[in-house]
């Protein structure tokens, strides 16, 4: 049984057509649940419902799902915050990172593989680039910024 007021309140939006606050309200007095706008309202908010169009053209409140990143874009952010330093010397390029999180950006770059790159070797806060013969640094340069925005920013020459 529930008792919980965000428990009723979730319930409800899954198994009824609801159009307007006061039609919530009126549910949830129906299941011995008082309250008033205002309060529905923060509840709402806090349970991520809104409401969205339905196949009939109709405003129906909707359950959201929060929005939550996914590992390669949390991964992308923690190595471009990582980075402290990338250069290119010959068919090698060397990314130094804050302690610890060359691994990261080196599963990262592996992960997303480019023909330039034979492979990479990655220490506790260096990452070695070995590259294949004639490759062009800027090209690879460009790979890296789309996947690790703000790299450019870190090239020493």
């Amino acid at each position: 049984m529930m008792n919980n007021r965000s428990d009723i309140i979730k319930e409800l939006v899954r198994t009824e057509t609801i159009r307007s606050q006061e039609e919530f309200i009126g549910l949830l007095a129906a299941r011995g649940v008082h309250t008033t706008q205002a309060t529905l309202s923060r509840d709402l908010r806090k349970l991520h419902i809104s409401k969205q169009h339905d196949a009939a053209g109709q405003y129906r409140y909707v359950l959201q799902e929060p929005v939550r990143p996914s590992r390669a874009s949390l991964a992308q952010s923690r190595a471009g915050e990582s980075i402290v330093s990338l250069c290119f010397s010959g068919q090698m390029g060397v990314i130094r990172t804050l302690p610890g999180c060359a691994n990261m950006v080196g599963a990262l770059v592996d992960e997303h593989e480019h023909p330039a790159l034979m492979g990479t070797i990655a220490g506790d806060d260096t990452l070695l680039l070995i590259l294949r013969e004639g490759t062009d640094h800027t090209g690879l340069l460009i790979f890296l910024e789309g996947l690790i925005p703000g790299i450019r920013n870190k090239l020493k020459q």
